[in-house]
């Protein structure tokens, strides 16, 4: 019991501080702002779900008592649920993709009741409150990446270019920003779900299959290719939707195609180190992210990791 009121505590200041981060560093911190939901999963996981929901509620508590209660419902809403409900799930033995989706679409539940009542209590219409929010993250953001060109040495026809770019980036998110929100949402739980399985050490288990025999449900390609051809013959809202499906799916696609990258590597015995270096390389480096969102769609049809049969 008093290892378990230990864990809850540490847990408690570990969430506080990083949901803290971004209000004090700003967009720097946004990295280590998304780790905020891991010390109260870690919690679930080594002392039990009820653990993982006293943590996430002490933890509000606190946001509260030192902010507002706007900040603490926010908490509560994009870090606490998956940091309560991620744990309970996989302690009752859920696989890991599985209960990332459900924690996801939590979320946007959660998110549109909330913004539902917020509205018909201050008599607004959900739909002219998601758009100001909307249109004050886009304007945030806008903001940061100006000052940070501000003090950049480029010169005039440079500085032009980039602050067209800047431009067209706000339009961009304008029109899928619902997509990248549950994009960065899914990641962090994601992540999340990375973090547990890399700090369980034999404590605890993580349910699932392991990742580099990891595949998207079959059906979801044909989703994909529609949306596809939604974005470029289609106008108006249908565009708009499938842009934003677009934005959700690649993503779904890039994570086989680095599955089947894992399986490659690991069937090839490549050290820790040297797979890292490659993750790292894939991910960041164009084209291959692109290449490897390829390889995971057409992983469906080409089974890239079937053993092959050597010719004799």
């Amino acid at each position: 019991m008093i290892q378990r009121g230990l864990y809850i505590v540490l847990g408690v200041l570990a969430g506080y501080a990083l949901f803290g981060t971004f209000a004090a560093l700003g967009f720097a911190a946004v990295a280590v702002n998304l780790l905020t939901p891991l010390p109260a999963a870690y919690v679930g996981m080594r002392c039990g779900s009820a653990a993982a929901g006293i943590t996430v509620l002490l933890t509000a508590v606190m946001v509260a008592l030192t902010g507002t209660q706007a900040t603490a419902l926010m908490y509560l809403i994009q870090f606490g649920l998956p940091g309560a409900v991620l744990p309970w799930l996989l302690n009752r033995g859920m696989a890991w993709d599985k209960a990332t989706v459900i924690v996801l679409w939590a979320m946007v539940a959660v998110s549109l009741v909330g913004l539902l009542a917020v509205s018909a209590v201050s008599g607004q219409s959900p739909v002219a409150m998601a758009g100001d929010l909307i249109g004050r993250e886009i304007a945030q953001t806008k903001t940061a990446m100006q000052e940070m060109l501000a003090v950049a040495d480029m010169t005039v026809d440079q500085r032009q270019d980039v602050n067209a770019a800047v431009e067209g980036m706000a339009a961009f998110l304008q029109q899928a920003y619902p997509g990248i929100a549950m994009t960065v949402a899914g990641l962090m739980t994601l992540g999340l779900v990375f973090l547990l399985s890399l700090f369980a050490r034999g404590r605890y288990t993580v349910p699932g299959r392991a990742f580099p025999e990891w595949k998207a449900p079959e059906q979801l390609v044909w989703v994909l290719i529609v949306a596809g051809f939604l974005v470029v013959f289609a106008d108006g809202l249908p565009a708009t939707f499938a842009l934003n499906l677009l934005v959700i799916l690649l993503p779904v696609y890039f994570l086989q195609g680095l599955a089947v990258i894992d399986c490659f590597f690991r069937r090839k015995a490549f050290s820790p180190i040297f797979r890292a270096i490659g993750y790292v390389l894939v991910t960041l480096v164009n084209p291959l992210p692109l290449l490897v969102t390829g390889i995971g769609v057409f992983d469906l049809w080409a089974d890239f990791r079937k053993p092959r049969e050597p010719k004799s």
